[in-house]
């Protein structure tokens, strides 16, 4: 999209909140903007009229979604999947491959639990789920990465940025040491996808999930779940259901093969609706352009750490605009960041959250200096 058209976009029209808060919860659950708020009352209201009448268009709606979504990765839509959330996508990853008793997975410590406990509950078929603690910055050594590796080792799994401090983890180079290795490669995207350009015809990843209520600014329940072709005839049928098969409306056929891509894993009856918002609000998210929306948040991000450091608040999150996102975390002795939030919501109408003790704090595009400006002068 061309300057001009971005211009075109009424930020205040299509995100009312900004006439309300101050909002910089991104990385919890996002307000949606009002052309995926059109998208689904269109949907209720073609329900409530017609009924299943138009159940063809409805369909069709979810081709341009998984077309959508393949767009944003520079993937062929077959290779994306519809997920009620991120941890259903880790567990559909989970419980599709084939383990044998002393295989093991390499993860990262402190991650939000959608990436831990699916990997832990492996240990009832034999599986070992090793962890990789933080450095004292919070970042994570690829070489200890490595060296947490062996020769039993199946898959890496890491966050792309991490919920938490704002770490954002450089997938370039774990893919290569992951294709270096013949370990499985798996990214929970959650807190990147609708913020940061990602091109896996570049990158290798095998699996990659995200639920849309974050940085896509979507309805919560419903994500993506990308498979890399090369995988599936290796995975296992644990997962799947009567919507994975070839011909899905020949009822009486189940002998019949499974599709033989990412939409093997769509189980049963499609949320369509919520797709059809999460298409939504891909396309403005598109249509405003990746590099757009990264520029501007770091940006806005490099105001707060700035202005956060001269009010006394130590930042958490790297420096460097390549080992962060849209994530911001601040912490400061004394101060309960708890209690601040609260107190930013009620008296100032901020909206930030709280995690491990920072402040976190996650602007997105369509923020405002003014808005960055506004919380600096509400910190203690």
């Amino acid at each position: 999209m061309t300057s001009d058209m971005r211009a075109a976009i009424d930020l205040a029209a299509e995100f009312p909140i900004k006439e309300q808060y101050a909002f910089f919860n991104h990385a919890g659950v996002a307000p949606i903007p009002v052309s995926t708020q059109a998208a689904i009352t269109e949907f209720a209201r073609d329900a409530a009229e017609e009924g299943p009448t138009n159940y063809a268009a409805w369909l069709h709606g979810m081709a341009v979604t998984r077309q959508t979504a393949g767009e944003l990765l520079n993937t062929d839509p077959d290779n994306i999947c519809f997920v009620h959330n991120t941890t259903h996508g880790v567990l559909i990853v989970a419980n599709s491959i084939r383990w044998q008793p002393g295989d093991n997975v390499v993860g990262l410590a402190h991650e939000f639990p959608a990436n831990v406990l699916p990997w832990r509950n492996l240990a009832e078929r034999g599986v070992e789920f090793r962890m990789v603690p933080e450095e004292p910055d919070f970042t994570y050594n690829i070489d200890k990465i490595a060296a947490s590796m062996d020769a039993r080792t199946r898959l890496l799994t890491v966050s792309w940025v991490e919920y938490a401090t704002g770490v954002r983890n450089d997938l370039r180079s774990l893919s290569a040491l992951c294709r270096e290795r013949g370990v499985l490669f798996c990214v929970d995207a959650i807190q990147g996808l609708g913020l940061l350009p990602l091109d896996l015809a570049e990158v290798q990843v095998d699996f990659l999930m995200a639920d849309g209520h974050k940085w896509l600014l979507a309805p919560e329940g419903c994500g993506i779940l990308y498979v890399r072709p090369e995988v599936i005839p290796d995975l296992n049928s644990s997962m799947l259901g009567w919507c994975g098969l070839k011909n899905p409306q020949d009822y009486d056929n189940y002998d019949q093969p499974y599709k033989p891509n990412a939409k093997r894993f769509e189980e049963g009856s499609h949320n369509l609706m919520t797709i059809i918002a999460l298409g939504a609000s891909m396309r403005l998210m598109l249509d405003v352009g990746a590099a757009h929306i990264e520029g501007r948040v770091r940006t806005l991000t490099g105001q707060l750490i700035e202005g956060a450091r001269r009010r006394g608040w130590d930042v958490v999150t790297p420096d460097d605009p390549q080992r962060r996102a849209g994530i911001v975390s601040l912490r400061r002795p004394g101060v309960d960041v708890r209690d601040l939030m609260t107190r930013l919501q009620q008296e100032h109408k901020i909206i930030v959250a709280a995690r491990r003790g920072f402040l976190r704090v996650s602007p997105h595009f369509y923020n405002d200096e003014g808005e960055i400006a506004r919380l600096l002068d509400a910190l203690p």
